[in-house]
């Protein structure tokens, strides 16, 4: 990852190079006026209410938990200026035209913690 105060390059790729994020962005003065969410703090409170998340496992009934705890909450926006997916991008998942990008929000400087849950079995 390449950070500097305003902008920012961060780039994860698997081991079998079959599996990728890209995203590059800067620090913006404002929330996107053409995103779904009305303002910065709806967005906030959007995904301040899902800091929990599943991932799949080997075990096709099985996932992983983890959830995000913090002391304090507090997001700024980003402009984003490019991002790929290896899962967004695949036009078998999501065909031309069925997926955009929203926003994204920047978080610095929290206190926090990842949070191991119990795994989901049998519900996948």
């Amino acid at each position: 990852m390449n950070e500097t105060a305003d902008e920012f390059r961060l780039q994860m790729q698997s081991r079998d190079d079959d599996t990728f994020v890209r995203v590059h962005a800067r620090r913006a003065r404002q929330h996107p006026a053409n995103s779904v969410f009305e303002s910065l703090d709806a967005a906030s409170d959007f995904f301040a209410r899902g800091a929990v998340g599943y991932s799949a496992t080997t075990n096709p009934n099985c996932c992983d938990g983890l959830e995000l705890t913090t002391a304090s909450w507090r997001v700024a926006p980003l402009d984003v200026i490019a991002v790929n997916s290896s899962f967004f991008n695949n036009d078998k998942i999501f065909p031309p035209g069925t997926i955009e990008f929203d926003c994204a929000l920047l978080m610095r400087n929290i206190a926090h913690e990842w949070r191991t849950l119990p795994a989901m079995k049998g519900h996948v």
